[in-house]
């Protein structure tokens, strides 16, 4: 009993820091000024947790009124206490004996079964990723099916270094892009990046985590496919990618595909895969080419495929009635396509 006043003593001193906090209690921690995180077993019959909350130190001896979502409390005072029970968090506000705002404190719920982003513990809830070595990064995620929420707070530091990684959301709040003005791409990273991410819905708050290095997160832009020849093709480095490009080499992989067949490169799962050396490729006559990109030193993410069709082949599909970004070549394809403009009802008068 002795050392839980000690720990509720020691929690009211944290609460009148004007510092950034993060002191943790038995259930409970201050999150950061006016914001308490309340640990809740669901295991547990019924659930509840024991919270002390203060108006301000200057209000000590005052007559305080205290709301929970402008409903009145019968406690009144500077400080008080308050239960919470299972996933019911709240804003707590304080009033002067008039009615006057004074000060807030905010209750999260922390831990539940249903998670707010979407994911799972193998696949993941926060995706990283960067397109080359400049130091840059980005995270996204995704929310829940009707469990839009807010982010509360976002971290991203290196483990035992001086940190000097700076992040700014989105306007969605769906993702994060982030510089390590520290970063050194001509130098092993001895130290991976930790990104935390605090996201809440209502009144309950989840924290989800990543770390990494630059190197495991790297996914180069789509290559840049060239003409030499009738043919003849040449693969290009994106231009987003880091230089020298002797420095930073790429390997290739190229895909061809039937002329006649489905031009997707994502939805092919059986077609030859080739790693080339050589940028060059010559192209066999009726087929189309995917080509994409992988740091040739780290085994990272490959590119997304980029589709390159020699011009006469785009133009036998124009002529039917396709555009040049069409990624479709049969001619079956082209075919049922003009005839489904044809028989489609024109503009009513």
């Amino acid at each position: 009993m002795k050392m839980q006043f000690v720990l509720l003593g020691a929690l009211l001193i944290i609460m009148r820091s004007t510092s950034c906090l993060e002191a943790r209690g038995n259930n409970y921690e201050v999150l950061q000024p006016n914001v308490v995180v309340v640990e809740v077993n669901l295991a547990d019959p019924s659930p509840m947790v024991q919270v002390p909350l203060q108006c301000q130190e200057s209000h000590e001896h005052e007559e305080i009124i205290w709301r929970n979502d402008d409903v009145p409390l019968l406690q009144r005072g500077n400080e008080i206490n308050i239960t919470v029970e299972e996933m019911l968090g709240g804003n707590y506000t304080c009033h002067d004996s008039m009615g006057s705002f004074l000060n807030y404190t905010l209750v999260l719920i922390r831990k539940s079964s249903r998670k707010i982003l979407t994911g799972s513990q193998y696949t993941g809830y926060i995706k990283c990723s960067t397109q080359n070595y400049n130091g840059s990064f980005q995270c996204a995620w995704n929310w829940r099916p009707r469990r839009t929420g807010e982010v509360v707070f976002v971290k991203a530091e290196r483990h035992s270094q001086v940190s000097a990684i700076t992040c700014s959301l989105s306007t969605n709040q769906l993702s994060i892009s982030c510089l390590d003005q520290s970063y050194c791409p001509y130098s092993e990273e001895l130290d991976q990046i930790f990104v935390n991410v605090g996201v809440r819905y209502l009144y309950r708050l989840e924290e989800y985590s990543l770390t990494f290095f630059i190197n495991e997160i790297v996914k180069p832009d789509r290559v840049r496919i060239t003409r030499i020849d009738t043919r003849r093709i040449q693969l290009e480095y994106p231009d987003t990618w880091s230089i020298p490009h002797s420095y930073f080499p790429l390997a290739f992989q190229v895909m061809e595909l039937p002329r006649r067949g489905d031009c997707s490169c994502e939805s092919q799962q059986t077609e030859k895969i080739n790693t080339i050396q050589d940028r060059q490729w010559n192209v066999r006559k009726g087929y189309v080419v995917c080509a994409r990109a992988q740091d040739a030193l780290c085994n990272s993410t490959w590119s997304d495929w980029s589709l390159y069709i020699f011009r006469k082949q785009r133009l036998q599909c124009r002529k039917r009635g396709y555009g040049l970004s069409a990624p479709v070549c049969s001619l079956q394809t082209c075919f049922s396509m003009a005839v489904g403009r044809w028989l489609a009802p024109g503009p009513q008068p």
